[in-house]
């Protein structure tokens, strides 16, 4: 896509949103590959998501639907939201009565609270970043150290946050922490943000923005100890957010939408609150991801709430394979199913497909990173299911392809630039920099386009296998392996062999393990008659379960650096991993043989 027709192409998609400055300018090119988009706009994206629903009559109309860990429904119409967030951002302002440009850390799960922060900081302009709530002490300090916030809530104990007041202190941070409770007991430094009520008889007066300002920081886990901080702005990723929830999920004012995703993740910012919200349609959130394991939850979301799209993370649909094999939850009303996370076997995708219906539905099997904002590849709702699950067609001429001939694989890289994209990495301009291969964007992933001209994902660029100069994606073993109904999940990892150039290494997750000679008997023959005799493991390590972020993916590089060298110190970041206590049972496993 041409330069013209791509700025002419989003200037025209911007009228998505209600602007108090239309933008006449779509993007403007800055150094180091920095994109300014819609630099001459106004907006408000807490407007946008709010008001701009109210006004056109939705007032009445459910925003959002929580559901706590004992499935406890709670609903709250786009009225009681706008009137949680007009209060607390009363209550912020008097916080920061003196300060200027200041940051605030939200430490909570999806919910009503983290929903009402949100809104309230992206009301008032003031950049945001939300952390997992289970996130260790270390890994809370590290954030605050890279962001330095002026304001900190959490839902931690008063433990905590004497720890955290200690660790300022001594870094001379200027920080005040704020603990969330649920009671209404007014004690020093709480605040309910569940039932936030104070005496306001006014609109907190609003104010607009230019669209290149910060909206938040998300977080997401380096190769090294220190973790990514990725800021996006607020024009930009806002229309992406609206632009893909509707374009790949076909959401409307009449949508039920539920994305299981933690509110500290990408997907809870984007298709869990922000593109549902922004669209008017209503947002179904969970305490946990995990919890849509349990069935009665299943049967509330389907017979009580009866939720017409439902969007989850590969590992969970995999448990869920798991835990229910031989068992459906029909629904008349889910017309939609989206993954997220990782990349979607040809197994599972064919069970998960049947799961809520009798005839097999589409998946928006997506394809997008922390950094780019929003879904980059996926089918849409509307595409046919195939039995070759893939991410879909190009989405807008985004991608360059590296030697795309059909079924090479090629490193993934995106061409021209696009709304969602990361505004800024702030761990500095050399974190930055290696995003971009001069004007392309890096991935990080190694894909190729099969005979429907779709884009297949292998796994990271640096997951691939080479023996005796074959090349396998480790996705590649992964998705014939887990076709076994005893095995839950799947990691391969390469590692260096003096003859063979690579080995393979295999981690596997099983499920009611009897017989383990003669599953890995089953295992290896398997492989052996897909790929050769050559890719034949030369370890296979069965676990409970396999190391994975919150977002589902697994933690592969970890996996390697422990099968190398078991008693080293781990120095990657680990921060968002859901199961640390997994780390012990590996290295267990490992040192035993």
């Amino acid at each position: 896509m041409r330069q013209k027709s791509l700025k002419n192409f989003w200037l025209i998609q911007s009228k998505l949103l209600v602007w108090n400055v239309s933008p006449k300018i779509a993007f403007k090119k800055k150094t180091n590959n920095k994109h300014d988009w819609f630099p001459d706009g106004k907006i408000n994206v807490s407007y946008n998501c709010l008001d701009a629903n109210i006004i056109k009559g939705y007032g009445e109309k459910k925003a959002l639907i929580c559901i706590d860990k004992k499935n406890r429904v709670e609903s709250y119409k786009y009225n009681d939201l706008f009137n949680l967030v007009n209060n607390f951002c009363f209550y912020l302002k008097k916080k920061l009565s003196k300060i200027s440009n200041p940051t605030i850390i939200l430490q909570a799960s999806a919910g009503i609270e983290s929903s009402t922060f949100i809104l309230a900081c992206s009301r008032m302009g003031i950049r945001f970043s939300v952390i997992f709530e289970d996130l260790p002490l270390e890994a809370v300090k590290t954030r605050i150290s890279l962001l330095r916030p002026t304001l900190f809530f959490t839902v931690k104990n008063d433990l905590f946050i004497k720890n955290l007041n200690f660790f300022v202190k001594k870094n001379g941070i200027t920080c005040k922490m704020i603990r969330i409770i649920n009671s209404k007991k007014k004690k020093n430094n709480t605040i309910n943000l569940k039932n936030f009520e104070i005496k306001v008889n006014t609109k907190f007066k609003i104010k607009y923005f230019k669209a290149t300002k910060s909206l938040f920081v998300l977080f997401t886990s380096g190769s090294t100890g220190v973790p990514k901080g990725i800021e996006h702005s607020m024009g930009g990723y806002l229309l992406y957010a609206k632009y893909t929830a509707k374009k790949q999920f076909g959401l409307n004012v009449n949508s039920k939408f539920l994305c299981a995703s933690d509110a500290g993740w990408i997907n809870g910012h984007t298709y869990a609150l922000f593109g549902p919200l922004s669209i008017g349609c209503t947002s179904i959130l969970l305490k946990s991801p995990m919890m849509i394991l349990n069935e009665r939850l299943i049967k509330i979301l389907i017979s009580q709430i009866k939720i017409n799209g439902i969007y989850l993370p590969v590992t969970i649909i995999k448990l869920l394979r798991a835990i229910y094999k031989n068992k459906r939850f029909l629904s008349k009303e889910i017309k939609v199913i989206g993954s997220m996370g990782e990349p979607l076997s040809n197994s599972v995708g064919n069970w998960f497909s049947k799961f809520f219906s009798m005839k097999p539905l589409p998946i928006v099997n997506t394809y997008f990173q922390t950094e780019t904002g929003g879904i980059i590849y996926s089918p849409t709702y509307k595409d046919f299911f195939s039995k070759n699950v893939s991410v879909g067609k190009n989405l807008n001429n985004f991608l360059k392809f590296k030697n795309d001939t059909k079924n090479k694989k090629f490193e993934l890289e995106l061409k021209n630039p696009w709304p969602g994209c990361m505004k800024n990495c702030i761990n500095g301009l050399l974190a930055w920099k290696s995003y971009w291969n001069n004007d392309n964007f890096k991935l990080f992933d190694i894909g190729s386009i099969n005979s429907e001209k779709n884009l297949i994902i292998h796994g990271r660029s640096d997951d691939v296998i080479n023996i005796r100069g074959h090349r396998i994606g480790s996705g590649e073993i992964e998705n014939i392996v887990i076709k076994n109904d005893l095995i839950t999940e799947v990691a391969a990892i390469a590692c260096d062999d003096f003859i063979e150039g690579n080995k393979i290494i295999l981690f596997v997750s099983v499920n009611n393990l009897i017989n383990s000679e003669k599953l890995i008997a089953k295992i290896d023959n398997v492989i052996s008659n897909n790929f050769g005799i050559f890719a034949i493991p030369k370890k296979t390590y069965l676990l409970s379960s396999l190391p994975k972020t919150r977002s589902g993916k697994i933690l592969r590089r970890l996996l390697r650096n422990i099968y190398l060298n078991p008693n080293k110190k781990i120095e990657q970041d680990l921060s968002t991993m859901i199961n640390p206590k997994v780390i012990e049972e590996i290295k267990k496993k490992i040192n035993a043989n």
